[in-house]
């Protein structure tokens, strides 16, 4: 349907420059959207009229107009601002009275923002500041959005965004916590759970998502994924060495294999927990031991020689363990003992997927915005969900 109008606008300026001719036209935009969807909702209700389909959707057999002007008017807020629409009427054939305007626009009675707005909001919200969207909204158009608003727009919008299983892509996931900024619960005093599911093309999207205490919560990530996961024979689950996942996949065949990158990664922190030496004898060693092992981009290269390559760096590993022991570096050499049974695990049962975590990506990407302030828990996990489903789910406003 074609919608054709004319509109005369007027403004006043006092000097002829961009910005004063910006600023007057911005003030156009608004007028100039509440008549087109006046247009469009007069001329779609008149002919979904005619042709049967208003009766339909009201559930009748027959409807006729009250009012096609509508003295009454809805208010609804939109990205240009909060416009006034009249609230068209029709009669049913019991006598019954109905409003259509909001029905037609698929907005529900007495919601204040519209579920588009919300998303668009919503997400702004999630990639920057409430300031800055404040400010960025307030630049183009006369609409002041609050920051409470922006908050309800941003909680709205995650509640909406619901995480599963896509089973057309592989049985291969990968699980990892961080720590977020809880009002009330010390400086980073929750954990982030993420589980992300690797796809063909050998990116990841994300599948689950939940703020809980530490070590805690995975059990309600899983619990609505279970039937999906358990269509899969079996999973091959990447995780940073922490156990705690595994609580939620009861009565699901899973596979551990150690993140190799977190392997090298935690053996620094195993050292200061040691009080090793920063870039001392010992230090040095360890730590090029350690990237010695879990280097395995050669090995899918040459598989005729894997169960060699893999038996020579089991025992690397059990050598650097003795090393570790003879000296007394006992948090270095119990991590690198639990370390031991799944660090080749994927490798070893042929399975294509890396052994390298990817989600140590999605980790950057959320904290990029969850380190700006305290949050509570609902609203750090809106703001988690709507990021994540942006960047690695395709979710656009």
């Amino acid at each position: 349907m074609k919608i054709n109008f004319t509109l005369n606008i007027n403004f006043e300026l006092n000097e002829p420059n961009l910005k004063a001719l910006i600023e007057a036209f911005k003030k156009s935009i608004f007028d100039c959207f509440q008549k087109a969807v006046i247009m469009a909702l007069t001329n779609f209700a008149k002919e979904y009229m005619k042709d049967g389909t208003l009766a339909k959707m009201l559930g009748y057999s027959k409807v006729t107009w009250k009012t096609s002007k509508g003295s009454k008017t809805t208010s609804i807020l939109t990205i240009f601002g909060r416009i006034k629409l009249p609230q068209l009427q029709v009669k049913t054939e019991s006598g019954k009275r109905r409003y259509i305007t909001r029905m037609l626009l698929g907005i529900e009675p007495r919601v204040r923002i519209p579920e588009i707005t919300a998303r668009m909001i919503g997400l702004m919200g999630s990639l920057a500041s409430y300031r800055v969207v404040k400010k960025v909204a307030s630049m183009f158009t006369y609409v002041k959005f609050s920051l409470m608003s922006i908050l309800r727009c941003i909680r709205k919008t995650g509640k909406g965004i619901k995480f599963q299983i896509d089973e057309k892509q592989t049985n291969e996931f990968e699980a990892d916590g961080t720590g977020v900024p809880i009002k009330k619960s010390g400086k980073r005093g929750k954990e982030l759970k993420i589980l992300a599911q690797r796809t063909k093309d050998r990116r990841i999207r994300i599948a689950g998502m939940e703020i809980d205490q530490y070590k805690k919560g995975w059990d309600r990530l899983f619990e609505p994924l279970k039937e999906s996961l358990k269509r899969f024979a079996f999973i091959f689950l990447v995780t940073d060495g922490d156990t705690s996942p595994l609580d939620g996949l009861a009565g699901i065949t899973v596979i551990i294999q150690r993140c190799l990158f977190h392997i090298g990664h935690e053996i620094k922190y195993t050292l200061w927990q040691d009080k090793v030496k920063r870039k001392g004898k010992i230090w040095r060693y360890v730590l090029a031991r350690t990237l010695e092992i879990t280097n395995v981009k050669r090995i899918y290269e040459e598989p005729g020689v894997l169960k060699n390559i893999i038996k020579w760096k089991r025992n690397l590993l059990t050598r650097l363990i003795n090393y570790c022991k003879k000296r007394r570096i006992k948090n270095t050499f119990t991590f690198l003992e639990n370390a031991y049974e799944d660090i080749f695990r994927g490798i070893e049962r042929r399975i294509s997927g890396g052994t390298t975590s990817l989600i140590e990506r999605v980790m950057r990407t959320v904290n990029m915005r969850i380190n700006i302030a305290q949050w509570s828990s609902e609203s750090a996990l809106a703001v988690a969900k709507i990021r994540g489903a942006y960047y690695y789910n395709g979710f656009d406003a």
